[in-house]
């Protein structure tokens, strides 16, 4: 081993002694870069190498040819450079290719070693790099776009780059991102050729590749592509039309954008997709036509104005041919992103327009649930009261979503609706939807009631606090708050006494009625001892804040002992569960060190 070693320490000597004689570093600096390497080559002579033996020697060759950079540019120095930063470089490609020998299947080691390279620009070397690459994992999508997009931007060799991607689709034939950069990088070529005619046009040159050139500028090739791709990915109608996006990148990308809509009407005629991008296609190279309609003295206000109209009526032509639930919401989604972007003198005008549509959709039964919220909002909005207060029923009934009940009962609590009916649908509404979802409904009876109706909110207390504890738990809360402030102190220990006999309490019982009990003007240190008990009691095992509270009161309490505090911090220890009591003495230290000097109370190790 020592022997390998000291073979390669005698193979830097020379640069070692250039960096010397040039000046680059001193005789002890050179000392140290020669005792690191041989620490680093003696880690990699073990029987077991590890892989971050071999990062690390790279990172540090790494960063002395980024020092001895630095050092040539205060120094002004640029003599010597094959013989030192050269033999460095090429010292950290021999790491990485025997780092990538050993862990093949490490694909950000190869990344990293491309990257280098790219520094160095070794570019015949990205190439093999890639190649060596692609072999490991050509299953890897991404991978084949780098290197293609590689070739066609720093190699400038289109040729290469759709070879790259015509066998990254043969081998991933269902990558949807391989098959996207495969039609760009075609329009990119083509956008390349045009450009270049241009060129050669204006300087009166003939184009040496004139035939070849025409196939491209034709504009098949990207066709073609599509083509395959959608035959390849043949479920897919979003897939298909994402295709349009990447044409919108170009400015001569009609043809294919109106072979695009052929070929998805073809294959996918019955999709709302289909249709929704039909009916939106007006909207493509929008900023042209405004610009063509202003040079014909169209106001583009007019030419807005026209083209929203075919729009609309390529969306009722949709509805008709497909009347789904979703082809509706997405005529009904254009329209509202319309009013969002529309002035104060339109928007009117689109509200009407939007509450006819879902009119007409729930007549169909083809109104779904957000929509019908967006509906009664408009409603709203509009003044129309009387009909949203009846759509909004009508809609919480048809669905029992909470979202709508809790609408509609909000809508009749703001128009001061009698007290009788509002609580007839909030029963309706409780005994409809999903128990589990109705805490919010309970939340709302208890802020309604408890400013119209004392006595029948003791009723809906009553009630709530006998359901599952996702109900009962945040009712009893609320319950001990509007008993503290409808009937004193008194009353709300007697309800807190009725919460224990009826069952385990939790710790959001115990917080509350810790927080009414200490909100009193003299607050009765027993009572709050007792009801820390009770918490230990019943969740003492698992929860870290109780103890930390209950001594927090025997420390800041007018009438508490530190005597008790020890015992409860004796008794927390002993209590909580082994893996709650290291996060407990770190919350107690952090504590006492905050608020208490740790010589005033003796806390154990």
């Amino acid at each position: 081993m020592a022997e390998r070693v000291h073979l390669r320490l005698e193979q830097t000597l020379p640069e070692l002694e250039e960096m010397g004689r040039v000046g680059l570093f001193s005789p002890e600096e050179i000392r140290k870069i020669k005792k690191k390497r041989e620490a680093f080559e003696y880690k990699l002579r073990r029987n077991l190498k590890r892989k971050e033996d071999f990062l690390k020697y790279i990172e540090y060759e790494m960063n002395l040819l980024s020092l001895i950079s630095k050092r040539r540019d205060r120094l002004l120095c640029e003599s010597k450079k094959k013989e030192i930063d050269i033999k460095i470089a090429k010292r950290i490609s021999k790491l990485f290719n025997a780092v990538i020998s050993r862990f093949p299947d490490d694909q950000k080691l190869r990344l990293d070693q491309i990257q280098f390279c790219k520094k160095m620009k070794w570019y015949d070397n990205i190439n093999v790099l890639h190649t060596q690459m692609l072999k490991v994992h050509s299953k890897v999508p991404n991978l084949w776009v780098m290197a293609a997009k590689y070739e066609f931007e720093e190699s400038k060799s289109p040729e290469n780059a759709r070879k790259l991607l015509q066998r990254g689709v043969l081998i991933n034939s269902k990558a949807k991102i391989l098959w996207r950069e495969y039609f760009r990088m075609e329009l990119m070529y083509t956008d390349l050729i045009r450009k270049r005619r241009e060129v050669l046009q204006l300087q009166k040159m003939e184009d040496p590749d004139l035939e070849e050139d025409d196939v491209v500028l034709n504009g098949k090739i990207p066709n073609v592509v599509f083509d395959k791709a959608i035959e390849e990915i043949d479920d897919d109608v979003e897939f298909a039309l994402s295709f349009i996006q990447i044409c919108l990148e170009f400015d001569f990308t009609a043809k294919h954008i109106e072979h695009i809509f052929e070929k998805v009407l073809e294959k996918f005629p019955d999709k709302e997709e289909t249709l929704d991008a039909l009916a939106k296609q007006p909207l493509l190279h929008i900023e042209d036509k405004i610009k063509k309609g202003k040079e014909q003295g169209i106001k583009k206000k007019v030419t807005l104005s026209r083209i929203n109209e075919e729009i609309f009526s390529k969306y009722e032509e949709a509805v008709k041919t497909l009347s789904t639930e979703k082809m509706w919401n997405l005529y009904i989604d254009f329209v509202l992103n319309l009013i969002k972007s529309s002035k104060e003198n339109r928007r009117s005008l689109l509200q009407d327009k939007v509450v006819k549509i879902m009119e007409r959709a729930a007549s169909y039964e083809q109104l779904s649930a957000i929509y019908y919220s967006e509906w009664i909002e408009l409603l709203f909005e509009r003044g129309d009261e009387g009909e949203g207060l009846s759509i909004s029923l009508e809609a919480a009934r048809k669905f029992n979503t909470v979202d709508l009940w809790f609408k509609t009962l909000t809508f009749h609590i703001q128009l001061l609706h009698p007290t009788k009916q509002i609580y007839k649908y909030l029963l309706e509404a409780l005994n409809t939807v999903p128990e589990k979802d109705s805490v919010i409904l309970w939340k709302l009876g208890v802020e309604w009631l408890s400013a119209l109706d004392p006595e029948k909110l003791i009723e809906f207390f009553e009630t709530g606090i006998k359901k599952p504890k996702e109900i009962s738990v945040p009712l009893k809360e609320m319950y001990l708050e509007a008993t503290a402030i409808q009937s004193g102190i008194e009353a709300t220990r007697k309800l807190y006494k009725k919460f224990k006999k009826l069952g385990p309490i939790s710790h959001h019982i115990v917080k509350k009625m810790i927080l009414i009990e200490n909100g009193q003007m003299n607050s009765s240190i027993d009572l709050l001892r007792q009801y820390y008990e009770d918490g230990i009691q019943e969740f003492g095992a698992t929860n870290i804040d109780i103890w930390l509270d209950y001594m927090k009161l025997e420390l800041e309490h007018k009438d508490g002992n530190s005597a008790n505090y020890a015992t409860v911090l004796w008794r927390a220890k002993k209590m909580l569960q082994p893996e709650y009591v290291g996060d407990f003495q770190t919350r107690l230290t952090e504590f006492m060190s905050g608020s208490h000097s740790c010589n005033d109370i003796e806390i154990e190790a």
